[in-house]
């Protein structure tokens, strides 16, 4: 697919997808919302892929919808301006990192929260500024924002809208990983590559998909899909591998499979 309005690059195990309107801080459109979609879809069904990387050209990770489209609706009197169920993130069988290189609001907000482990620069500015729009917590944001900050703090960030730096944003347990500005861009390559070869590839599909289904379930059901898992991982290639790379005192060479 010819992409106008990001990049997809893959590198050494990793797809990289780079919003690419650094001149509207890579606020998001229709078609940005269609290509990277496309992207994400090719990079899950991609073998030479085992990790997604998600970030933004410029100054800014993504500044939430574009305004032309918002005052557009306004103007026709309200109407859906974006389709897309951005849930598919956590259903792609592979690690999709967010690297939060500058402002990440409104829409921006939400995808980078639909990744699985979100990196930071400590200048970067988040705010999921709905409620100054007149808008609600769009698109499954009131599920993934209380997971990962608790009520209390998630219904703060909500009803003041209010802009933070990423520092704030590591306190609250938004982000997992707070890096510098000036190395940020080699600290997120470093860490997705390191998952893309250290770990089993096998493994991390297993996991997430553990991980998002005990959001949902009783203990005991998490237990009993852990003892469902345990015995096909132990018959893996992969964990033959994981024992020989140890012994052996080398590199891991994992399949997948």
């Amino acid at each position: 697919m010819n992409y106008t309005e990001l990049r997809y690059e893959i590198s050494n195990a990793v797809a990289w997808i780079t919003l690419n309107r650094p001149e509207r801080l890579n606020a998001w459109t229709r078609v940005m919302e269609e290509e990277f979609y496309a992207a994400g879809q090719a990079a899950a069904a991609d073998e030479s892929v085992r990790v997604i990387a998600v970030t933004g050209e410029g100054r800014g990770f993504c500044a939430g919808a574009d305004m032309s489209l918002l005052s557009g609706v306004a103007e026709a009197g309200g109407s859906t301006v974006l389709h897309r169920d951005y849930s598919w993130l956590t259903r792609i069988g592979k690690p999709v990192v967010a690297a939060v290189n500058g402002h990440c609001v409104g829409l921006g907000f939400v995808i980078a929260l639909f990744c699985d482990v979100r990196l930071a620069a400590d200048t970067a500015k988040f705010s999921t500024i709905f409620a100054k729009r007149g808008l609600i917590a769009e698109y499954g944001l009131a599920w993934t924002l209380p997971r990962l900050v608790g009520a209390g703090r998630a219904l703060d960030l909500l009803l003041s809208a209010r802009l933070f730096d990423g520092s704030e944003a590591a306190r609250l347990g938004l982000v997992e990983h707070l890096f510098a500005e000036a190395e940020f861009m080699d600290r997120a390559r470093a860490y997705v590559e390191e998952m893309a070869h250290g770990v089993s590839p096998r493994s991390a599909r297993v996991m997430k998909a553990q991980v998002y289904a005990a959001l949902e379930q009783p203990l005991e059901d998490a237990v009993a899909r852990a003892h469902r898992e345990m015995l096909p991982s132990l018959a893996s290639e992969d964990f033959r591998e994981g024992v020989a790379h140890f012994l052996e005192k080398r590199p891991p060479r994992f399949t997948g499979r």
